[in-house]
């Protein structure tokens, strides 16, 4: 079970991005520890009554205690000792300094994953560790009495904040945001919407759930009340400009947008098929082209993303990050509505072969029979995307006219139907285009008739299909076949000489072979060569191939940790 079973088309998503967690916590941790700038929330009390701790410069509080920094303040410090008079005369309350990073004295390896999947549910297990972390709280109890609160990380320890995080799209809690905040988090329109710096940025904005106490202060401590209900959330805003790991000035740039735009997308974690220890992944369920995004209950797919790998082979976790998989129909629509490079489209190659007959039968001056006749090309074909199976898209036209001389035609008669068929196919893991054009003609003159395919022609093209390390599907013609079974129907030799019908059949079957001559040619390899997957800017694609069901299915890694 892997990609290979995927059947989006059976879910409603038009494109499925789905990261190992072990490639998440990866990425998030060669940004985390490669080193991230220090925070320092300090508070001082204002003048109301009772007074409130409200955030003051770290430079400002030093400045207002006569240059008492309080982190220099040791640990056991009497609370009459002139440096803690010193704060408190400044209205000192509480400090927090910290850095996001790999405490010293621990081995990466010894850390709880940063992100934690939980099978079957939008939720993740957030860990947050940090490099540095050092505090000081002025304690103040009766009589004016203070003391003072000092402690810091010790090495080889990790102080860390776990919480659970919804990263639910479509929840009621997210409902309930500003429209500015809904589309801050999903990033929509972003070529990095699906790295690493976005979703630490969602993994932040959303409320962790946490019990962080320091031991050794009162119950009403305000360092410990902060500590629980808001330092998270305060310390995020305040990184870096309130934008998490300088996001805001790490835009993309020189990289191909992609082919199908990316409009909704939420997040799930499917649980694991079978029992062979596939990894679970995180799911970017994504709707494009304004379609509606199913909800996470559609979500439970009945595949794994990653295959864990027969004994004796290398695991695919262990190669990939993850998979990339669009629907088939998303990429059929795609196919049918994509431009060439050099002006039209697929649907315009196909109207290029439609033709609308005309025919005229009349008598001239003598009483002779006159047959005129014409075909005009560029008409609508019907398009139809069937909704499963390997046939992506279908072109038909069909076409008649007809017209006699005479009481009911005795004189002469003339019909010609024209027809022409595109099929976009998977075969084989290939896509097979086949078209087929015809020219049916029927002329009678007087009492003899002569009628045939004067057009029968097939074209079949197969490309190949790979992908380059940046996302774009790379499509080469592989072979052309085809067939010719044009006729030049006639009658034999005795009831021509009367009627002169193998003659006016042949003018007709030259004209028309003459008519569609070049035009059912190979469809340009541009029908498809210049489609680009979403998320080009964070993975590079390692290959390109069709599920079982038809879906277009990569696997990817990231490139960057944007």
């Amino acid at each position: 079970m892997s990609q290979v079973q995927s059947n989006l088309s059976s879910t409603g998503f038009d494109y499925v991005v789905a990261v190992t967690q072990d490639s998440i916590n990866g990425a998030l941790e060669e940004t985390l520890y490669a080193g991230q700038p220090e925070v320092i929330l300090c508070y001082a009390y204002d003048e109301n009554d009772p007074p409130v701790p409200v955030p003051i410069d770290h430079a400002a509080l030093v400045t207002a205690a006569s240059g008492t920094d309080p982190f220099a303040v040791p640990a056991g410090t009497p609370g009459h000792d002139p440096r803690v008079q010193n704060l408190d005369n400044a209205g000192f309350a509480f400090a927090v300094k910290a850095k996001l990073g790999l405490p010293s004295g621990i081995n990466a390896r010894d850390l709880p994953p940063i992100v934690a999947l939980r099978p079957g549910q939008s939720n993740v297990t957030y860990t947050v560790t940090f490099a540095e972390f050092a505090v000081a709280e002025i304690i103040y109890g009766p009589r004016n009495s203070v003391s003072w609160f000092s402690q810091a990380q010790p090495r080889g320890t990790s102080w860390t904040f776990s919480g659970t995080v919804d990263l639910d799209f479509q929840d009621k809690d997210f409902s309930e945001l500003k429209p500015a905040v809904q589309d801050r988090l999903k990033d929509i329109g972003d070529p990095g919407m699906f790295g690493v710096k976005q979703l630490f940025y969602d993994l932040n904005s959303s409320a962790l759930v946490q019990s962080f106490e320091f031991n050794d202060l009162p119950a009403n401590s305000t360092l410990n009340g902060f500590m629980a209900d808001n330092f998270v959330s305060t310390y995020f805003k305040n990184l870096n400009d309130a934008e998490i790991l300088g996001y805001a000035a790490a835009q993309v740039s020189d990289v191909a947008p992609a082919s199908i735009p990316v409009t909704n997308v939420n997040f799930f974690v499917p649980a694991a098929v079978g029992d062979a220890g596939a990894p679970l992944t995180l799911n970017y369920l994504c709707a494009a082209g304004g379609d509606t995004l199913p909800d996470t209950t559609h979500a439970g797919f009945g595949w794994n993303w990653i295959d864990p790998g027969a004994p004796g082979k290398p695991q695919e976790s262990l190669l990939y990050d993850g998979v990339a998989a669009l629907n088939r129909n998303a990429l059929a629509r795609y196919i049918g509505g994509a431009a060439f490079p050099g002006g039209g489209s697929l649907l315009g190659y196909a109207s290029s072969n439609c033709y609308q007959p005309s025919v005229t039968v009349s008598l001239d001056s003598a009483s002779q029979v006159v047959y005129s006749f014409g075909a005009t090309p560029g008409n609508s074909p019907t398009v139809n995307y069937p909704p499963a199976g390997g046939q992506l898209v279908t072109y038909s036209y069909r076409a008649d006219s007809s017209d006699q001389a005479g009481l009911n035609g005795d004189l002469g008669r003339m019909e010609i139907s024209t027809s022409y068929d595109m099929t976009v196919n998977i075969q084989n893991g290939e896509i097979v285009i086949e078209q087929h054009l015809v020219f049916w003609t029927s002329v009678r003159h007087l009492a003899t008739s002569a009628e045939g395919n004067v057009v029968d022609r097939r074209v079949i093209d197969t490309y190949s299909v790979a992908v380059d390390d940046s996302g774009r599907l790379v499509v080469a013609l592989k072979s052309t076949a085809g067939t010719d079974d044009s006729q030049r129907p006639g009658v034999n030799g005795f009831l021509d000489f009367w009627t002169n019908v193998n003659e006016y059949s042949d003018t007709v079957a030259s004209w028309a072979q003459t008519l569609t001559s070049g035009r059912l040619t190979d469809v340009p390899v541009s029908f498809a060569d210049h489609f680009v997957f979403p998320g080009a800017a964070t993975f590079t694609f390692a290959d390109a191939a069709f599920s079982e069901n038809f879906d277009l299915v990569s696997h990817i890694t990231y490139v960057s940790n944007l």
